[in-house]
């Protein structure tokens, strides 16, 4: 079996970190639920703390994905864009 070149292991790299992201924000809610069922269950209230974490923790996990993107966004520098052919702006008329 050949040896996978750089250029297929950053694919396979990009595509573990975008699928990733989609598991972030449930994952805050459902976090944020389970301790405020846990609040609820302990201080004997309603759902209110659950309902309450389950919010925050998926407002947290929103800032985590935005966080993740644009810190990605920063490290790739936009070199995608600069690949495609077409009329680059370097030719001077």
């Amino acid at each position: 079996m050949p040896p996978r070149s750089g250029k297929q292991l950053g694919l396979w790299a990009q595509i573990g970190f975008y699928s990733s992201l989609g598991f972030i924000l449930p994952a805050g809610a459902v976090a944020g639920y389970i301790m405020g069922w846990a609040l609820d269950d302990w201080l004997r209230t309603r759902p209110v703390f659950a309902v309450i974490f389950g919010f925050l923790g998926a407002a947290g996990g929103l800032i985590e994905v935005l966080r993740l993107l644009t810190r990605e966004e920063k490290r790739g520098g936009g070199s995608d864009r600069d690949n495609g052919s077409g009329g680059g702006g370097d030719s001077q008329s």
